[in-house]
């Protein structure tokens, strides 16, 4: 479909060139030649967006082995230089699974990173935030598998684009490092793969010249596309026409090699320090006599009970709530393990005239306890409340 009109398009080319990017220096797009300040920018973290195509499908560089079946109309992901993860299909297999994987070089490291599942339609859309943590960069390797077959893969097919920048080598460790890499430093760079077509970008060492080829995830040997040499200022840049027809779908990463080692490569690079996963305890109150699943509880008292609720936070604080328990009444605290042996004393809560009452015991839990279990309240040595669940439908 591409330069159906040659003329016409080489004469607007400049033009569609300026206008196809916002010129915001963060999505990877082209950036105007000519002017600094308006070209890709490797703010220290590097991006990927990528169409998936099926496994199947793949024939370039090499086509790919234990690949599944399933249909799919079109599909997207990408993962920027926060961390975060974002994937869409369209027209895959309905009402299933698939899990999310991140490769090195010829999948000899795995990391599985997220579960997608789709509708009755075999579409799903979902983000996942803070995925890759300050640091982690990996190469575009990410595929979709789904009863032990590869299903989809991030890579390129005519008009589908692959836009990825370029990170060095030696920076890659996610899932696992890569052998055989220089030490070249990089300002930025990206790569894009669009209807057969290969652009590299380059900001780099000054006046150096590099050798640059696709390695396909399917292994075999790299396909060599040009060279690419760096001005006295480090920048440099490379096209390709037609290197693979537009038909074919590839899966891949771009390579620039000097000295006999791989210097750079296409992938992520994550930016974002991801915040402490939190496990956080917030249930509801039960009256002790009320509960029936699994079975019945022994020794319970009677008091009433509108509603209750315990938190223990993030910062080892234990918040407990009653409202309509019994008037003017102290009721006591335990934190019990998970076997029930060890009953552990936590505090006090004393009820006002219309039964509710309010208690916080700070810093009950020392910094990186964790526990397992349950809060039970007592009044006068029976249990009363137990935290714990209600069916209501």
């Amino acid at each position: 479909m591409k330069r159906i009109l040659g003329a016409l398009v080489a004469l607007v080319a400049l033009v569609a060139t300026v206008e196809a990017h916002d010129g915001g220096g963060n999505d990877g797009g082209d950036r105007g030649r000519g002017h600094d300040r308006d070209e890709v920018r490797f703010l220290g973290g590097a991006d990927v967006k990528a169409p998936l195509v099926r496994c199947a499908d793949v024939t370039f560089s090499a086509p790919l082995a234990g690949c599944g079946d399933d249909p799919l109309k079109r599909g997207r992901i990408e993962v920027n230089r926060n961390g975060d993860v974002a994937a869409s299909l369209v027209g895959a297999a309905p009402d299933v699974t698939y899990d999310l994987i991140l490769g090195s070089t010829n999948a000899s490291a795995q990391l599985p990173i997220a579960v997608l599942a789709t509708d009755a339609f075999g579409n799903a859309t979902v983000r996942w935030a803070a995925v890759f943590d300050q640091g982690q960069a990996g190469i575009v390797a990410l595929t979709l598998s789904r009863n032990g077959s590869t299903q989809f893969v991030a890579g390129f097919r005519g008009e589908a684009k692959l836009e990825a920048s370029l990170v060095p080598c030696a920076a890659i460790n996610t899932p696992a490092t890569l052998p055989g890499c220089g030490a070249d430093t990089l300002k930025n760079g990206k790569a894009e793969i669009e209807e057969g077509d290969l652009k590299v970008e380059l900001n780099a060492e000054a006046n150096q010249t590099y050798g640059v080829v696709f390695r396909g995830l399917g292994g075999g040997d790299d396909v060599a596309l040009g060279t690419l040499s760096t001005d006295k200022k480090g920048k440099g840049s490379l096209k390709v026409r037609d290197f693979v027809d537009e038909s074919v779908g590839g899966a891949g990463n771009v390579v620039l090699q000097r000295d006999g080692l791989d210097q750079f490569i296409t992938g992520f690079q994550s930016l974002r320090k991801r915040p402490a996963q939190v496990a956080r305890f917030q249930v509801g109150l039960l009256r002790c006599a009320d509960v029936n699943t699994l079975a019945p509880l022994a020794g319970c008292g009677f008091d009433q009970l509108n509603k209750g609720e315990v938190i223990i936070d993030d910062k080892g604080d234990v918040n407990v709530n009653l409202m309509g328990a019994v008037a003017r009444s102290t009721y006591e605290i335990f934190f019990v393990g998970f076997d029930a042996i060890v009953e552990v004393p936590v505090g006090t809560l004393t009820t006002n005239p219309a039964g509710n009452g309010h208690a916080i015991v700070r810093d009950f839990f020392p910094v990186g306890a964790r526990g397992v279990g349950q809060v039970i309240i007592k009044r006068d040595g029976i249990d009363q409340y137990v935290t714990g669940f209600s069916v209501a439908r």
